[in-house]
């Protein structure tokens, strides 16, 4: 396993109960985002897998709606121990099956009608391996959505009534997170241009079918602070997440 995946993974174990109710489908972000944009329009009866599955939430999700089967992978065990007690009658009657691992490295599932993704994708070190993972795992026409941190959002900063750029859009090196989420220890993340990443999905051999920047939708009082990295303030005038739609051919 790469040493940052290993340090992000001792990290995420520290700190996943602080995102035990995070963001989960239908939503795609912080803020509400992409809740009206109805990306996954036939549920029933079909198969997924969630990467970056973390609790478990948009598994449930699925579930009500009538998915047949969900996969859910996650790099924490914290998570998936999380995961398989909100899910417990599903992972027990083997609706729900969940796999602990890095999104880089293949894993051995049947093939699934939808993979998707919220929040997670961003933190891999290595998205050629992860996105080649992912194609495999998907039925010919079958569909990966998935969201980030808009390219843009994490360059910016809001001040005053206004965003001022503190980094480099074009500086797609690794970062250092230190102490992250106050705790104690760091975590790695390589922020990439929204350009690269369309590359790199035709280079997996997906197609864009749909790319989405939606707005705010949520001004909730979380996110009524305009120092937080997340604030509704910053949001309004900056997308913070992107969404794309990608198929299999």
């Amino acid at each position: 396993m790469d040493k940052t995946v290993s340090d992000n993974e001792k990290t995420w174990d520290i700190v996943a109960d602080q995102f035990f109710e995070a963001s989960a489908l239908p939503v795609w972000g912080p803020f509400d985002v992409g809740r009206d944009l109805n990306l996954i329009p036939d549920i029933k009866n079909r198969t997924f897998l969630e990467v970056g599955c973390g609790s478990g939430r948009s598994i449930k999700y699925l579930l009500k709606q009538g998915a047949e089967k969900v996969y859910g992978l996650d790099l924490s065990q914290r998570q998936l121990d999380e995961a398989t007690r909100y899910n417990k009658t599903s992972v027990d009657q083997g609706k729900v099956v969940l796999i602990k691992g890095p999104m880089e490295e293949k894993i051995d599932i049947e093939p699934v009608d939808v993979v998707c993704s919220i929040y997670a994708i961003g933190w891999t070190p290595d998205p050629k391996a992860t996105f080649k993972s992912i194609y495999s795992y998907l039925k010919p026409g079958g569909l990966f959505i998935w969201s980030w941190d808009h390219s843009f959002f994490s360059d910016v900063r809001y001040e005053d009534g206004r965003c001022v750029v503190v980094r480099s859009y074009h500086d797609e090196k690794t970062v250092t997170l230190r102490n992250w989420k106050n705790s104690g220890a760091d975590a790695y993340i390589t922020y990439r241009k929204t350009s690269t990443w369309f590359q790199l999905l035709r280079e997996a051999g997906f197609e864009v079918v749909g790319y989405h920047e939606p707005a705010a939708g949520s001004s909730d009082k979380i996110y009524d602070d305009p120092v937080r990295y997340y604030s509704i303030q910053k949001a309004e005038k900056v997308p913070s997440s992107f969404i794309f739609v990608c198929r299999k051919n």
